[in-house]
């Protein structure tokens, strides 16, 4: 871009008349002029010109990342030569690749909508209600415990500390979240529950035994409420495939879809052991901040410890999902993909190669699909919507 364009860009930006397209063209330009060895700028006048154009941004207020945490990941992107592209209020979005993309408006002729609150409640009979459909109130008793529905998107187990019988057979219930829908549960333990799109999680409606025992498939999100019986504390254990998730109090995710080829178990806050089902003596133990990956049966672990991998990753990014947002660091372009699939109800179909993109990022899950793809374009990525799929042009 010529100075005298950029001259113009920086004093409707003072004038207050900066389009949000203009704003991304202004701060492509100053990367360029950082990665660029022949341009003779001082890193004091490009700082104090990104910071004129930072504050011009229409971030988020509500975001977690503070302001200084910010910049110095955008210096970060400086110095790779990235490009960061910025649309709308709350949306925040890093694209890094090798070229910097153009900057144009896209028009898609459909339109998708986001997903939303929406589930199966499978009883222990067979029986399924559909909860997004059902009003507030109790749904269903399952032995000792009831099951009500507090708020849009969630529903509760509330043992009722009555006793019946000697039959301690315990009665499973299931939730089940389809593509495009979430949905958030609170055990009869008071452990807290949310299900991604595509997830399910299987659970007893009573925790009677030794330990606490579910199930899941997909991406779930716990916050474990601590238990005892007597002096003993009751251990927490989820099944996932092939893994099993030891705790006693705690808060973690684990995305464990199938199409994924790994199970990634990422800790929060607490103590977990990961290990094989089937295996008591074998896993590793997670300290917040760390995740752990178990590659699907048939892939190449050489080198990992127990059969995983540990590494250390932005915990809050991994579950931005449940807050509302798709949060992107360093994902390619098809793993995005999946995502977004699940999210939007949608197929993916490759027209050409998905090369090396890379993202880094922030984007409302509430936006629709267009919006998505529009900032997703922006990183020199093309695609076309026809009908229930996404194609990846040219």
């Amino acid at each position: 871009m010529e100075l005298s364009k950029a001259r113009e860009l920086i004093q409707k930006y003072k004038d207050g008349t900066l389009t949000p397209a203009e704003k991304a063209i202004l701060e492509s330009w100053y990367l360029d002029l950082a990665k660029a060895e022949r341009t003779p700028i001082d890193a004091e006048t490009l700082e104090s010109h990104l910071d004129e154009v930072w504050n011009a941004l229409p971030l988020n207020n509500k975001a977690e990342i503070e302001r200084g945490k910010v910049l110095s990941l955008f210096w970060r992107f400086v110095a790779a030569a990235s490009v960061i592209l910025i649309l709308g209020v709350g949306t925040y979005f890093f694209y890094t690749g090798k070229n910097t993309a153009p900057i144009a408006e896209v028009v898609h002729p459909t339109d998708v909508a986001p997903g939303e609150s929406k589930a199966v409640l499978t009883l222990a009979d067979g029986a399924e209600i559909v909860l997004d459909s059902i009003v507030n109130g109790q749904l269903a008793r399952e032995g000792n415990t009831s099951i009500v529905k507090t708020n849009p998107g969630e529903i509760v187990y509330t043992p009722s500390g009555e006793k019946t019988g000697g039959d301690n057979t315990l009665i499973y219930n299931t939730i089940t979240t389809p593509k495009a829908g979430q949905f958030q549960v609170r055990l009869p333990d008071g452990t807290k529950v949310w299900l991604n799109a595509q997830s399910s999680v299987r659970f007893p409606t009573a925790f009677t035994g030794p330990e606490r025992v579910v199930e899941i498939m997909g991406e779930v999100y716990f916050e474990v409420a601590k238990m005892t019986a007597g002096q003993r504390k009751v251990p927490f254990k989820v099944l996932a495939g092939k893994q099993l998730v030891e705790v006693l109090g705690t808060r973690f995710n684990i995305n464990s879809y199938q199409d994924e080829g790994k199970i990634k178990t990422t800790l929060l806050e607490g103590s977990i052991k990961v290990r094989e089902s089937g295996n008591a003596n074998g896993g590793v133990l997670l300290r917040p901040g760390q995740q752990s990956e178990l590659a699907a049966a048939g892939k190449d672990r050489a080198g990992s410890k127990q059969g995983f991998d540990v590494k250390t990753v932005n915990a809050g990014a991994v579950v931005a999902w449940k807050d509302g947002f798709f949060r992107f660091d360093n994902v390619g372009l098809p793993e995005l993909m999946r995502q977004l699939a699940r999210w939007y109800d949608m197929d993916v179909v490759y027209r050409a190669p998905a090369g090396d993109h890379e993202f880094v990022g922030q984007i409302e899950r509430s936006a629709p699909l267009s919006k998505v793809l529009k900032i997703l374009e922006m990183g020199d990525v093309h695609f076309r919507v026809e009908g229930k799929t996404i194609v990846v042009t040219e």
